[in-house]
């Protein structure tokens, strides 16, 4: 079995069959071939962007498994591999948890191999500095997803060309994090302000980065990480010319301004979200809806927010709104977008006994665009469920709810299940084919 964790982006392994031309076919062309110059690098690069379409990424299940793993969606289809996430009751050999496994370590060993030969290549300063910067950035954002949801994981910085090296033992949580900050800061320092939609920015690495302190502070319990969460996050919100935009509805109908990360969709390279989410009167699966109780506390509580949120078919059923070309599966994927960055440096002073009024004023800027009061919390415990709340209305079905909850330790209190479980398990088939490779407890 050929181990999906190091599979590389253009394989070494020569077709045995009669050849019928006098051509490599694309897939056996080695790295060597394929990362020659600058237009290699390039192509290179654009898969590397691309594999964050695939099905176990934002093409599907990055997105579906990050709430219907907590509180925010049920499992209403016919997929039994969504049932055990929804219940989780997560099986070693789930296609979904195998699936986004895969997909973050293929993104990572194709900008390997482009961080590998890159020196190597001739082009401007400036070219080489941006596609360094976006390898770096690609390669962090997948060792954080897999963080999020499996734990330490093995930190792949070089690329696997063959099966010799496919055995490696999990680095330590502390490690991944490290690593992560590593390639981010040095993605800042060397990616442009300004990107086209779809592409990073160095302003896209600040904001990742802030995520990412802000997760490790609740992993470690270090102050100096939350100060630092707040830092990238004021940073963006001060010097990145990012603006939220003026509706919630705005988000999903065409604004650019509130977007600082996004996976960009078309009828050529589509998602199958709206396809999963859609009911089956509506030609969708159904395979996911709201959950009950949220959506009566959603209904009730957060109109201007709810409305471009969840939908109900001619029987009542709701389903997630956010979501709906179902034709040419063209939807909006943000992985970071502003609104964030407020609830972040508040999440960060709430948790560090920071000052009331900031906290406030951060979590008010989110409401007043929601047509929301200002929020009645006044002190630290009560802000911190404040922004817990606000988080899960504001980024409702966009993947956030799980790690949400996982970061600040609610999970196991909210959803009734025992600690750890709040880690999926490592996929069967790594662990068949690693023999260095450790299980989750509880798996």
């Amino acid at each position: 079995m050929i181990k999906l964790l190091y599979i590389p982006l253009l394989s070494l392994l020569a077709i045995s069959c009669t050849k019928l031309l006098d051509v490599q076919p694309a897939q056996s062309i080695s790295t060597e071939q394929a990362i020659k110059d600058k237009e290699g690098v390039e192509k290179a690069i654009t898969g590397a962007y691309y594999s964050l379409h695939d099905v176990g990424n934002y093409g599907r299940n990055r997105v579906i498994a990050g709430d219907l793993a907590a509180d925010n969606l049920d499992w209403t289809g016919t997929t039994r591999d969504y049932q055990q996430v929804g219940e989780n009751l997560i099986a070693a050999d789930n296609g979904i948890i195998e699936g986004i496994w895969a997909s973050n370590y293929d993104c990572i060993n194709r900008v390997n191999n482009v961080l590998d030969r890159i020196e190597g290549i001739e082009m401007t300063e400036g070219d080489r500095n941006t596609f360094t910067g976006d390898a770096l950035f690609l390669r962090a954002l997948s060792h954080f997803n897999l963080l999020s949801f499996y734990g330490g994981v093995p930190i792949k910085t070089r690329p696997t060309t063959d099966l010799s090296s496919i055995n490696q033992a999990r680095n330590s949580a502390a490690e991944v994090y490290e690593q992560i900050v590593g390639d981010l800061l040095e993605a800042e320092s060397l990616l442009p302000e300004t990107r086209a939609l779809g592409w990073a920015s160095s302003y896209s690495a600040t904001a990742l980065l802030a995520r990412v302190y802000l997760s490790r502070f609740h992993s470690a319990g270090d102050p100096a990480f939350a100060a630092l969460a707040v830092e990238k996050a004021g940073k963006v919100i001060g010097d990145g010319k990012y603006a939220l935009a003026t509706a919630y509805e705005d988000l999903f109908a065409g604004n650019v301004t509130e977007s600082i990360f996004e996976v960009i969709f078309d009828a050529q390279n589509y998602n199958r979200l709206a396809q999963y989410f859609l009911p089956v009167s509506l030609t969708g699966r159904g395979e996911v809806s709201p959950a009950a109780d949220f959506v009566l506390e959603f209904q009730s509580s957060d109109t201007l927010r709810f409305a471009s949120s969840v939908a109900f078919d001619e029987n009542t059923q709701p389903y997630a709104y956010k979501y709906r070309d179902i034709v040419s599966g063209s939807d909006r994927v943000y992985v970071l977008r502003l609104a964030e960055m407020y609830l972040i440096r508040a999440e960060a002073l709430a948790y560090t006994d920071g000052n009331i009024d900031d906290i406030q004023s951060d979590i008010n800027t989110i409401r007043a665009r929601a047509g929301l009061d200002p929020t009645v919390a006044a002190s630290i415990p009560e802000l911190k469920l404040a922004i817990e709340n606000e988080r899960r209305h504001e980024f409702a079905f966009e993947g956030h709810r799980w790690s949400d909850l996982v970061r600040t330790k609610r999970a196991a209190v909210l959803l009734g299940i025992d600690e750890k479980f709040t880690l999926f398990p490592i996929p069967l088939s790594e662990m068949q084919t690693n023999t260095l490779m450790k299980q989750n407890e509880g798996y």
